[in-house]
């Protein structure tokens, strides 16, 4: 299954100095092309992103709060500058969504350099999203005709709240977020929620999502056309938003887990970055290169 990534040309948002470590996007690529020797096949630009596709999830009210880059309720909510080059930079991501997912449902698995929004929702920003870049990628695929039932594994820190309030009533998107509880935001329900105590290690973790992924194929008998894995990595021991207690090491492990179980089952996946605070963004671009061996190693 050769991993095909999807990645912006202008891969850096000036959002000033801030805890998020746009950066990454930046070293990751340049990784990926100098130590991995990505070949030009598997390097794909993130594709446009229409207002239709915006509109599938989003409130028109919302979508023009967005493009005019107003200070509203709605987009004062996020914790990035309201300023028309960062809301276009995120909103590429959408874009860059909508690529990875057709490149996983072309080839076995889409990488989204970037990507993972999940705490927007449907009319309004929150955290760091400004737009729910995984609900969008879904949505444009279905409205494509090419797929109808998704299952979203979350593996952030913090719960993908966004994510979980714009498929409450979808029967066909099956969303699963396992993250500490004690911890931002305020939780929604997603079809399954696994609360983590504070400092859980590797070990501890990793056998409950074994479980719960046992669950959602056995007991809740979900059978996916696509799985959407949010590979956030601050669920790492010296995260600086984050309060759990993976090493690197487990992180690693948690990728093969759960990238593995679902490439031997055949099934396309698209991955997202997602969140990730470490210390400094070369550690955090470190951390997220595991998710990309992991990937790699399905072939």
């Amino acid at each position: 299954m050769p991993v095909h990534y999807v990645h912006h040309p202008r891969p850096t948002i000036d959002i000033g100095p801030h805890v998020f470590p746009v950066e990454k996007y930046a070293i990751l690529c340049a990784w990926l092309r100098d130590e991995l020797g990505v070949p030009d096949a598997r390097w794909h630009e993130a594709g446009p992103v229409e207002r239709a596709d915006l509109e599938r999830v989003h409130t028109p009210a919302y979508v023009d709060d967005l493009l005019s880059a107003r200070i509203t309720r709605a987009t004062m909510r996020s914790e990035l500058p309201i300023r028309e080059d960062v809301i276009a930079g995120f909103l590429a991501m959408a874009g860059g969504a909508i690529t990875t997912a057709r490149l996983a449902l072309e080839h076995g698995v889409g990488f989204h350099v970037g990507g993972g929004l999940h705490h927007a929702f449907a009319d309004h920003a929150e955290g760091f999203c400004y737009v729910n870049d995984v609900a969008v990628g879904i949505e444009r695929m279905r409205a494509d005709g090419r797929l109808e039932r998704v299952l979203v594994v979350d593996v952030d820190v913090h719960q993908g709240n966004g994510t979980a309030a714009i498929f409450a009533d979808d029967a066909d998107v099956f969303t699963y977020s396992i993250h500490q509880e004690n911890n931002y935001p305020f939780k929604e329900r997603s079809d399954l929620d696994r609360g983590l105590p504070d400092r859980i290690g590797d070990e501890a973790y990793l056998g409950l999502l074994a479980e719960e992924l046992d669950r959602i194929d056995e007991g809740e008998g979900f059978e996916p056309d696509l799985v959407w894995y949010l590979a956030g990595v601050d669920p790492y021991r010296r995260d600086q938003l984050g309060g759990l207690g993976l090493t690197a090491e487990g992180l690693r492990r948690r990728d093969e887990l759960v990238l593995g179980r679902y490439a031997a089952r055949g099934l396309p996946i698209a991955i997202s970055l997602a969140g990730g605070y470490a210390p400094t963004p070369r550690e955090t671009a470190e951390l997220h290169m595991g998710t990309i061996r992991a990937a790699e190693g399905l072939g």
